[in-house]
């Protein structure tokens, strides 16, 4: 069985770990576990209170499990709304980035002002 990314990360040196993330997307808003302590790999994306999107990693959809699901969540201010507006990632990082990127284009097409983001998240890829 070939080593998680993550189990890789943590068998090289500082130097060589950074080199290793670099190219991985890091997500610019605070990503936390969607029902805490339950030990889904379910996390939710917020701009400070306010919750825009979710990731999930998909464990029964025929031809996608193993791969993380994103969508769009509801945002109150909202009123036309973009499409793709869901999809599949083969990591949790690229997940985060089609989300962020997806709730940014909906923040520029209602004229939202842009909020310096809360950079870090708790989101890990588990192997992926």
């Amino acid at each position: 069985m070939e080593p998680s990314h993550q189990q890789v990360l943590k068998m090289l040196s500082t130097d060589e770990r950074v080199h290793a993330m670099e190219g991985v997307y890091q997500p610019r808003y605070k990503w936390r576990e969607t029902w805490p302590g339950e030990g889904h790999q379910d996390f939710s994306g917020f701009d400070g209170a306010q919750s825009f999107g979710r990731i999930q990693l998909d464990q029964t959809s025929h031809g996608k499990m193993g791969m993380w699901k994103w969508n769009a969540t509801h945002v109150p201010w909202v009123r036309e709304h973009l499409v793709p507006h869901s999809g599949w990632e083969f990591t949790s990082r690229e997940a985060c980035r089609r989300v962020e990127e997806h709730y940014e284009k909906l923040k520029a097409l209602h004229g939202q002002a842009s909020t310096p983001p809360q950079v870090g998240g708790e989101t890990t890829d588990q192997g992926r």
